[in-house]
């Protein structure tokens, strides 16, 4: 019997992350490739738990150590956001949709990279080009993580093959897209109900830039109100991180589904990098960047 190879996405998995390492896995099993397994580089969040529970799914294994493992590396190719040892571990392939990041590899690897608005529609055309038909609950699980990584096709991350893909999916696993959609944004839980640190932690990315670690997180919901309530708890969960992983700066994203915006808040020391990035003055209550809901598109780049 071959060596396991685990297909893994990010440190803090999103929807995205966990169902395109399942909806790969299953694929690969399909081809005869009975050694390929997902895996998760961290805790679930509510959407992704109540996505595995809804399409009967079980919850990928748990990998802390990259070191002697083979792996494939799916909606991240970033060192910061990676498995701590990734480098003593031999990453086969990489399937992706976020910029080119710092990630070494010694030997040529299948990179797949797309400007997608989701890991999950790379993987699902995968199926199709193999003229494999996804399960439904795995065409189920990939159309969750499109619709949750582009704010149900209303992100300007989206893409018109993810546009194509949603409704395909959908068809397949039996549900209606819009629909379907409201259920995934009411999944992520009630903002009220859970603590700052878990609001700030659970879609956080850590990036370098020209030798500074940046920390940016993002909170998506319908109404921004209740963020802007618990705003000196944030930032405070804010300062607590920066410290904790001894980063220059941290980021908070609150985005605004229904105004199409998001507010922005910044601890750190070079808080005036952010104000010239987005030509904004940063108050004690941080700004509102009309039009910006992508982390990947309108934030990390500028």
């Amino acid at each position: 019997m071959e060596e396991t190879i685990h297909v893994i996405g990010h440190k803090n998995p999103d929807t995205d992350s966990i169902c395109s390492a399942i909806g790969y896995a299953c694929l690969r099993n399909t081809l005869g490739d009975a050694e390929v397994k997902p895996a998760r580089a961290g805790s679930l969040n509510s959407e992704t738990r109540h996505v595995l529970k809804r399409f009967c799914l079980p919850e990928p294994e748990l990998l802390t150590r990259a070191t002697g493992q083979r792996l494939i590396l799916v909606d991240h190719n970033e060192v910061a956001q990676a498995l701590d040892d990734i480098r003593h571990g031999t990453v086969l392939e990489v399937w992706e949709h976020h910029r080119i990041g710092d990630l070494q590899i010694p030997s040529p690897i299948t990179f797949h990279c797309e400007p997608v608005g989701a890991t999950a529609t790379l993987i699902a055309e995968q199926f199709f080009l193999h003229d494999i038909e996804p399960p439904p609950a795995i065409a189920g699980a990939l159309l969750a993580a499109i619709l949750s990584d582009t704010l149900v096709l209303a992100s300007p991350t989206t893409s018109n093959k993810d546009r194509r893909m949603a409704p395909r999916l959908a068809a397949l696993a039996g549900v209606e897209v819009a629909a379907f959609g409201a259920e995934l944004m009411a999944a992520r839980g009630d903002i009220a109900t859970r603590s700052a640190c878990d609001l700030v932690e659970a879609d956080f990315k850590a990036f370098n830039f020209s030798g500074n670690r940046v920390g940016i997180a993002q909170v998506e919901v319908p109404d921004a109100r209740p963020l802007l309530s618990r705003q000196a708890e944030l930032i405070e969960a804010m300062e607590q991180m920066r410290s904790a992983q001894g980063l220059c700066l941290v980021l908070l994203i609150g985005t605004d589904i229904s105004l199409k915006g998001s507010h922005l808040w910044a601890v750190g020391e070079r808080r005036d990098v952010v104000e010239k990035a987005f030509q904004c003055s940063l108050s004690a209550s941080g700004t509102f960047l009309e039009g910006c809901m992508s982390r990947k598109k309108q934030v990390v780049p500028v």
